[in-house]
């Protein structure tokens, strides 16, 4: 198993808190009936209504939060003409009644709808946040060698062609990449790039503890996944202790994709010779 190291979160919209409660107290009222009741099933079936209801609204929230970060991002990075202008706050002024009466979906919806259209005239954004596909990443290395090799499979998972861009070598900081950076073709739904990066540790790489940032170590095996979709972004990571030794308190910190944060750094606290964990990390878009 393992656990989080979390910094405090912002306060939530009083929308989203009031859209909760009522949620919450409707079937809370349900449940409380059942079990007067004694209807121990109906008690059950209410809870797991609830439960329902509650990841219908967080998944609304959170298209709602990128489609809102997505906007904020295409303002910052170029300029707009008064006909897109008037657009975005009549959108904006849209979603905000629609957000004030709880119907997230639909608020994002229109949302998302603005900046498709606005994406059209924009170039060079960061695809991190911009487009839909998945990316693999996985270090190799040569037993006794310093240097090492980065694999990362790219591959559009969308029904759109995902533009070209430049890759950055996904690397922890310090740490030396060659080719330092490399193009991703177009390419259209479902076809897939490799890139191969030459790496070599940084100079701390050997006094960090397994795990700190970027721990591409030849005794710990790390691969990690990220699924880009409208939903956001998930960040999956499979841990291998390669040793015959037992690790304690590892700290899993992999690189993350510009546009993006975390508020915790999930850690393993025991990891047995050979043994094999999975881990997902919760990331927010940077507003």
């Amino acid at each position: 198993m393992f656990d989080a190291i979390t910094k405090d979160s912002p306060a939530m919209y009083q929308a989203q808190i009031t859209r909760l409660n009522l949620i919450l107290d409707e079937h809370i009222h349900i449940v409380q009936e059942s079990i007067i009741d004694k209807h121990a099933r109906d008690a059950r079936r209410g809870i797991q209504h609830a439960r329902s209801d509650v990841g219908k609204l967080r998944n609304q929230i959170g298209r709602m939060h990128r489609s809102i970060a997505m906007l904020h991002t295409i303002m910052r990075e170029r300029s707009a003409s008064e006909t897109e202008l008037v657009d975005i706050l009549l959108t904006m002024k849209t979603a905000e009644t629609l957000i004030l009466r709880g119907a997230f979906d639909e608020a994002s919806n229109q949302l998302t709808n603005l900046v498709d259209h606005l994406l059209v005239n924009s170039a060079a954004l960061n695809p991190f946040v911009f487009y839909e596909f998945w990316m693999g990443v996985e270090a190799r290395w040569n037993l006794g060698e310093e240097n090492g090799q980065l694999l990362v499979n790219i591959e559009n998972t969308s029904e759109n062609p995902l533009p070209s861009f430049n890759m950055k070598a996904p690397t922890p900081p310090n740490w030396r990449a060659s080719p330092p950076t490399q193009i991703i073709p177009r390419l259209a739904p479902g076809e897939s790039a490799k890139l191969l990066f030459n790496i070599i540790p940084s100079a701390m790489a050997s006094i960090r503890d397994i795990g700190a940032p970027g721990s591409l170590q030849e005794n710990l095996s790390i691969i990690t996944g990220y699924t880009l979709s409208t939903h956001g972004l998930t960040m999956d990571t499979r841990v291998e202790n390669k040793t015959t030794e037992k690790m304690t308190e590892v700290l899993i910190m992999p690189w993350i994709p510009p546009g993006w944060t975390t508020n915790s750094w999930p850690y393993i606290r025991v990891l047995s010779p050979k043994q094999v964990e999975y881990v997902a990390i919760s990331l927010q878009t940077k507003i």
